[in-house]
């Protein structure tokens, strides 16, 4: 019974030890099964990309970038096969060795790359780019060195065949073909495509497996864009605007050619300009894009959108009269015309083609403030116009802060800030019976086949003013540059409608000069920008140095599309003689030469005309230009003419009066408003003349 006992405890204890053994097994085992699932499903393809890392080494392949064509599918930007330079750190033996050739070899800093070939090889990278991108010889001297550890890989750069021609369009690519200006940057998405990669086999160093499989992954190329600009009229443009900066010693310059009816541009230039394939070796602000981004006083080049929505809202006719007397007072503010003394009595059509302040201050006043502010928002002014160019502005309107002084001076572009996009755009909108169009720079989207994946053609925005009030105000415009101040942009041949602006800046003396136009008036083809910043010299106004301009691109484009002359050949005038100039105050001179059909050019500072080119009794065709050189010096002819010194300040009555050789005698403060003895008398050198002047003229 004892020995019974004894042998029944063992068992017992063997039991409960099987027991406890099961269920650490059960447990181990369901700790094991939980790991496996978490391993193999949770963090499964985690595990799976790193393994891939630390046995594969992935190189990725660059797609090539689209073709940026012309609207004629000529290249203007296109992307070409170039070496790049890559190292494999664990293959490299020798890297002080192997960093000093590279140095040497692509001109680049050996501390540098010896640094970050060491730090590559101690993480067990597996490769790194020594130098992206590099040139022929560069490649081929690295051939040569033949060097363990580098190879290369194949890239695409991008090249402007054209160098600067167009590039504030164009924009530029970063180092990896990323676009970060102008249609590069904002049709990326088409033209950029879709990486590929080769994969290799690589042991626990990261050293490629002499027999690893490589596996390669082609890229997908771009889709190619094609422009509306045209190439030929593109260099037109900036052929003749870099001849007018070079004239005129001016700060910069703008030039837009313009589809009115489809809005397409078809040429756009910015001077000074970059070359596109040395981006970053120039200043900055030489990329940005004026015609887009830049704002400014438009002058009265702004008059069509006044006198458009003036005879929309029937409150001027064609043939109704105004009284410019030199001067109109706004809330006790004296605004001048350009034209000192004033135009008289004058139609509307009038007041457009002699550009006259003070008429289009009284068509405002009878406008309104919530009608004007209608007009100028529906030509598109205050807010951007979509162009498809990066940095838009949209331009400086406030219609809470115009109020009488500000509702005048807008009327002839003065206290409103645009972009020269939206000025070009307003004049279409005329060109273009009254539909306010979109302009845009993109045509289509195609393939490698050239087939159109997509094209752009936004057309009509608004109907902004009538048909009949646009045909109104093209007859205006034609008459503005046959009979008024935009007779340099003439062109033999064929109907040009147009309008000069002459807006002085912020800075006393500098001014801003413009033309637009379009043609042919019947059936209008082309719109033309023309604006020249701060020129110097001479007689500045819009019409003398934005119209010879705005002439010739609009000429040579015109003969380039095709288009015929629409009206006969101009007899030949007769000539006229050359009229002495010489010693004669300089308003007098001027007025002699509209007289005899001519146009004067002032060279110098001063009131006096002390030589003249041509010389006095040459004779020269109508509406040749006479150039006046003027100085401070006091003339010696005698009798000597009474100038007219109605609203001058006193400071410029007393030069004028020194200059031709008279004395002054100064009655009261402000602007003249009397004189005796009055203009056109002719006196002796010597006499007094008593000018009379009042603040309240």
């Amino acid at each position: 019974m004892c020995g019974d006992n004894r042998m029944s405890v063992p068992q017992t204890v063997i039991k409960r030890r099987l027991v406890l053994l099961l269920l650490f097994s059960l447990i181990i085992s369901f700790i094991l099964l939980g790991r496996i699932f978490w391993i193999q499903f949770v963090r499964g393809e985690e595990l799976k990309h790193r393994a891939l890392s630390q046995w594969t080494s992935d190189v990725p392949i660059e797609p090539k970038r689209g073709t940026i064509f012309d609207t004629k599918l000529n290249p203007l930007s296109i992307s070409a096969t170039v070496d790049t330079v890559v190292a494999s750190p664990p293959d490299i033996k020798d890297i002080e060795s192997t960093a000093a050739l590279l140095a040497t070899a692509l001109n680049i800093d050996r501390v540098n790359i010896e640094e970050t070939l060491k730090e590559a090889k101690d993480k067990n990278k597996g490769a790194i780019y020594i130098k992206r991108k590099i040139t022929d010889e560069e490649s081929e001297a690295i051939r040569r060195l033949d060097l363990s550890g580098i190879y290369f890989t194949k890239e695409n750069k991008r090249f402007y065949p054209e160098r600067n021609l167009c590039s504030h369009v164009l924009g530029f690519t970063g180092i990896d073909s990323q676009g970060l200006d102008g249609v590069e940057l904002i049709y990326e998405k088409y033209l950029k495509g879709s990486p590929g990669r080769i994969v290799s086999e690589t042991d626990a160093l990261s050293r490629r497996l002499p027999f690893g499989v490589d596996k390669y992954i082609p890229p997908e190329d771009g889709l190619d864009l094609v422009l509306t600009i045209d190439k030929i009229i593109q260099h037109i443009a900036e052929r003749e605007l870099e001849k007018a900066l070079a004239e005129h010693n001016a700060k910069k310059g703008i030039v837009i050619v313009m589809d009115p009816k489809s809005g397409e541009i078809l040429a756009l230039t910015n001077k000074p300009d970059y070359d596109p394939n040395n981006y970053s070796k120039v200043p900055q602000q030489l990329w940005r894009n004026s015609a887009v981004s830049d704002v400014y006083e438009p002058g009265s080049t702004f008059k069509i959108v006044t006198a458009s929505a003036a005879l929309e809202e029937g409150v001027t006719h064609l043939e109704d009269r105004f009284y410019d007397p030199g001067y109109v007072i706004v809330s006790g503010v004296r605004i001048g015309c350009w034209y000192h003394g004033g135009h008289g009595s004058q139609t509307f059509i009038q007041i457009v083609e002699n550009s006259c302040n003070p008429g289009f201050v009284d068509v405002a006043m009878k406008l309104g403030k919530e009608k004007f502010i209608k007009y100028i928002k529906g030509f598109g002014f205050g807010e951007t116009t979509g162009i498809d160019l990066p940095g838009e502005a949209k331009g400086l309107l406030d219609p809470s802060k115009v109020g009488p002084v500000e509702l005048a001076t807008i009327s002839f572009g003065q206290g409103i800030s645009v972009t020269p996009v939206q000025l070009i755009s307003s004049l279409a909108t005329v060109a273009n019976d009254g539909k306010l169009v979109q302009p845009h720079v993109a045509k289509a989207i195609i393939n490698k086949d050239g087939k159109a994946i997509h094209e752009f053609s936004p057309g009509s925005l608004r109907q902004v003013i009538s048909y009949d009030t646009a045909q109104e105000m093209k007859s205006i415009l034609e008459s503005v540059v046959t009979n008024g101040t935009g007779g340099r942009g003439k062109i033999e041949g064929y109907r040009v409608a147009g309008k000069t602006g002459t807006a002085e800046k912020y800075v006393p003396g500098k001014y801003v000069v413009s033309y637009m136009g379009f043609a042919p008036v019947d059936d209008p083809k082309l719109a033309i920008l023309v604006i020249i910043d701060e020129p110097s010299g001479g007689l500045i106004y819009g019409g003398t140095i934005a119209g010879p301009v705005f002439q010739k691109v609009m000429e040579d484009s015109l003969n380039y599309l095709g288009i015929k002359p629409e009206l006969p050949p101009i007899e030949e005038s007769k000539n006229i003689k050359v009229p002495d100039l010489r010693n004669l105050f300089i308003e007098d001179a001027k007025k002699i030469l509209i007289q005899n059909g001519l146009s004067a050019r002032v060279e110098g500072e001063g009131y006096v005309v002390t030589e003249q080119v041509p010389m006095p009794g040459a004779e020269i065709k109508k509406n040749s230009t006479v150039i006046l050189k003027l100085s401070d010096s006091r003339t010696n002819k005698d009798p000597v003419t009474i100038p007219d010194l109605k609203g001058r300040t006193v400071k410029e009555s007393t030069d004028i009066i020194n200059a031709i050789g008279l004395d002054i005698k100064i009655v009261g403060t402000g602007y003249a408003i009397k004189q005796n003895p009055p203009p056109e008398v002719e006196v002796g050198l010597g006499t007094t003349i008593m000018v009379e002047f009042s603040r309240n003229p």
